[in-house]
């Protein structure tokens, strides 16, 4: 019997042992390349998604059935958290729980940008700061910034708990630098906008980039306001729709057959901005700067409820927060620099939206349970004499007080670069846990931290930055040269472009092979200093496109010059000869390239005045009837004066009214020139206008035979129009008011309420206007969108503070 078991054990250890050899062996799941020239190893398996560490991190490979999972606390276990079978949040949960308060306090911590240095992260890295602003980074070299991003995540990941390094970019610094929102606004094209994100999300992934601080879901409804070419326009319906777009190109993975995947390898987080709507900007004037602080909201009619407030939230809740694609919504939020203003604090207290609890509030009650994180530069104590410091309505506060603040509210995440104090920020969030603490007590205290802590973690799960953090150059190269987005020379920005007038056909269908000859004049370009250098640019003249590409679509005629008359044979705006009358009868139509009015200075820091943002190039005084004598805003200031009794405090209210100041844009020499060559030649006008908002017409459009406008894109994207090669597409975003009178009689928070311009053809420039080769436009775009304009959310019912 004791034979019999013994030969039956042997049987079953031999048994045991085959077993092994086809568990281990034959269904191993998965493969490892080692990434030389990147420096990392590469983990590939059928199921599951590709894996990336490195060889000197500490980490290892577990393998559970066959599949392949990061041991990134090096304990020798599959933890909750490195188990990608898991979902996102149980994993964030698992992992907030075990991380000490000083280590979320690194991780509600965004710093400076490191630019393609790696060692420039050391600091940080050691306070478990993962989170940075890559503005620079996305600006490198390719093959340097993957480099410096691969070199930070090894040493993540070597540090305890192996949470990678998130690296975030604003849109204008990186992929989505030659075109603007408003552009892509103008195209009323939710599938182009979805492709250009996703494209561009596709080369932030593969070069290390796993969040953008964008979209921005402001409504352009002030058409002063210089951040217009930021947003996709004025309308909410539009907005929402290019907003929801938008956001689901950046969060999205697609299959090769277009299939949404949801969260994947080639999601971007977007951190939609500026909630609750940044684009009610009192006279126009910029929240960055203190004196732009208000956004306001006035009544349409005495005793009616306002909406202004309501309205610029719906981008955010129907579109961002509210997605038909399988990420649901977008991860991320950035609050306004603004006051929303009410003397009786209907929109929340009188303090800027990152340190606003009403805002807060109406975003975790309203169901967004995604990552707050406040903008930049909102820290009093500014020892790099940074102009835009935007702590508005913390005056008096100390750093620590607005740090313990914004926590306290509960934001998850402080974009602040470090001014280089003795304390770093991460130590004054450790320190906001104290105070906490002290007024709350410890259990409401550690919920801040770890609540935030999931919200963090479980976004940068969903990206799968804990599977794989690391980038290869190469295809970081490969996909970057092929793409087409980071040239400013593209379809999408060409269908951007409005065509406004063409009187007599001037922009028309040519004959294949067939180019128009056009008079392009020779402009001048004043002197420059740079104030950081200190180096001069001379002035000079010069075409105002390139010469070499637009002789591809034109036959171009232009200006000579004569002999330099400056200093040191430097050419002067006088050493130009015009073209001859024969040259120019040879030209089919001339061109002149033009900005949009480029108003001067809204505040005298020294006088403490007001001055009107104009929208047109002359002289322009505000002293109409619409023009508000007495400002909404009325903030009261505390004067200090010293009298023979000691000091002496008066209160009296701000008047920040313009009335009956003047300003001209800084570019009049733009009105100018178009005047000029009108008068000039015999042979039709064509005035290409690069625009980053609004602009009045009146004072050159009668003047001139088309007009085509783009918003802020690179000008050779006129060429093709110009060359009858592309049929103009685009339709007004935002409306062109009749005169500076009609821009001072809408109101800033209102959208498509202002009297707009009507040309010398009859055509109203309004939201959704835009001319073809055959003339106004009028397709299923236009019946869309052309209605009256959304008020109100219709996912959430936002009430007010009263």
């Amino acid at each position: 019997m004791k034979r019999l078991i013994s030969l039956l054990a042997v049987m079953a250890l031999l048994l045991s042992c085959l077993s092994g050899i086809a568990l281990g062996e034959a269904e191993k799941k998965y493969t490892e390349t080692e990434m030389k020239k990147d420096k990392w190893i590469k983990v590939e398996q059928e199921g599951g998604p590709t894996l990336g560490y490195s060889a000197k991190s500490g980490v290892t490979i577990l393998e559970v059935d066959g599949l392949a999972f990061k041991d990134l606390d090096k304990d020798g276990e599959l933890d909750v958290y490195e188990d990608w079978r898991e979902d996102a949040d149980t994993r964030a949960r698992d992992l907030a729980a075990k991380l000490s308060i000083e280590q979320i306090a690194g991780l509600r911590y965004t710093a400076k940008d490191p630019g393609a240095d790696a060692d420039a992260f050391k600091a940080d890295e050691d306070q478990f700061v993962r989170h940075f602003l890559g503005n620079a980074l996305a600006r490198s070299d390719t093959g340097l910034a993957v480099e410096a991003v691969n070199e930070m995540q090894v040493r993540a990941e070597t540090a305890e708990w192996g949470v990678p390094v998130i690296v975030s970019m604003d849109p204008p610094s990186g992929m989505l630098q030659q075109t603007t929102p408003l552009a892509l606004g103008a195209t009323f094209d939710t599938e182009l906008v979805q492709e250009v994100y996703n494209t561009a999300a596709k080369l932030m992934r593969s070069m290390g980039v796993f969040e953008m601080l964008g979209t921005q879901a402001d409504l352009a409804t002030e058409p002063r306001w210089s951040r217009a070419d930021g947003t996709f326009g004025e309308d909410p319906a539009l907005v929402r729709d290019m907003v929801a777009a938008s956001v689901t190109g950046l969060q999205s993975t697609f299959d090769e057959e277009g299939n949404d995947l949801g969260w994947g390898e080639e999601s971007v987080i977007a951190q939609v901005k500026h909630f609750p709507g940044d684009g009610a900007a009192e006279g126009g004037r910029e929240s960055h700067q203190p004196f732009g602080m208000f956004n306001v909201y006035p009544e349409v009619e005495e005793g009616e409820d306002p909406i202004g407030f309501i309205t610029a939230t719906l981008p955010f809740f129907d579109g961002a927060f509210n997605l038909d694609s399988a990420t649901k919504t977008a991860g991320a939020v950035m609050p306004s620099y603004s006051i929303a203003w009410d003397e009786d604090e209907l929109y929340g207290e009188l303090v800027g939206s990152n340190f606003s609890e009403f805002k807060i509030n109406l975003l975790r009650e309203n169901g967004f349970d995604g990552i707050i994180s406040t903008d930049s530069l909102i820290m009093p104590d500014n020892p790099m004499n940074i102009p835009t410091i935007s702590v508005h309505g913390m005056d008096g506060k100390d750093v620590q007080e607005v740090v313990y603040q914004i926590i306290k509210i509960g934001i998850d995440r402080i974009l602040m670069p470090d001014f280089g104090e003795e304390v770093s920020f991460p130590q004054k969030i450790v320190k906001a846990y104290e105070m906490l603490k002290e007024e709350y007590g410890e259990e409401e205290a550690e919920k801040n931290f770890r609540d935030s802590a999931i919200r963090m973690l479980r976004a940068y799960i969903e990206t799968g930055v804990f599977e794989n953090p690391y980038s290869e150059a190469k295809v970081a190269k490969e996909l970057i040269d092929k793409s087409g987005i980071t040239s400013g020379f593209n379809t999408y920005n060409q269908k951007s472009i409005v065509m406004l007038k063409n009187s007599g056909d001037v922009i028309k269908q040519y004959a294949e092979g067939e180019k128009p000859t056009v008079y392009i004049p020779l402009t001048y370009s004043q002197p420059t200093s740079n104030w950081m250098t200190g180096v001069t640019t001379p002035g000079g003249w010069g075409l105002p496109i390139d010469e070499k590409t637009a002789s591809q679509y034109l036959n171009i005629v232009t200006d000579k010059l004569g002999d330099p008359t400056g200093e040191n044979g430097a050419y002067t705006e006088n050493d130009i000869i015009r073209a001859t009358a024969e040259e120019l009868a040879a030209c089919d139509f001339a061109v002149v390239f033009m900005s949009n009015p480029s108003s001067g200075d809204s505040y005298n820091k020294e006088t403490g005045e007001y001055f009107p943002v104009t929208l047109q190039y002359r002289e322009y005084t505000a002293d109409g009837d619409n023009v508000r004598e007495d400002s909404i805003s009325q903030r009261v200031v505390e004067t200090v004066m010293e009298t023979p009794y000691g000091p002496t405090v008066t209160k009296s209210k701000e008047n920040r009214s313009y009335y009956g100041n003047s300003n001209k844009a800084t570019n009049e020499g733009d009105l100018d020139l178009v005047l000029e060559v009108a008068e000039r030649v015999n042979c039709p006008v064509v005035a290409c206008i690069t625009a980053s908002n609004a602009m009045i017409f009146g004072e050159f459009e009668e003047q001139v035979d088309a007009i085509l406008m783009g918003f802020a894109i690179d000008k050779t994207n006129f060429l093709p129009i110009l060359a009858g090669q592309v049929e103009p597409t685009g339709l007004l975003p935002i409306q062109m008011p009749k005169d500076m009178d009609a821009v001072e009689a809408q109101y800033e928070d209102i959208p498509r309420d202002a009297e707009v311009y009507v040309d010398a053809d009859g055509n109203a420039y309004d939201f959704t206007f835009g001319m073809n080769w055959s003339g106004k436009i009028d397709d299923e775009r236009v019946a869309k969108y052309n209605v009256p304009a959304l008020t109100t959310p219709e996912t959430v019912t936002i009430e007010l503070n009263e």
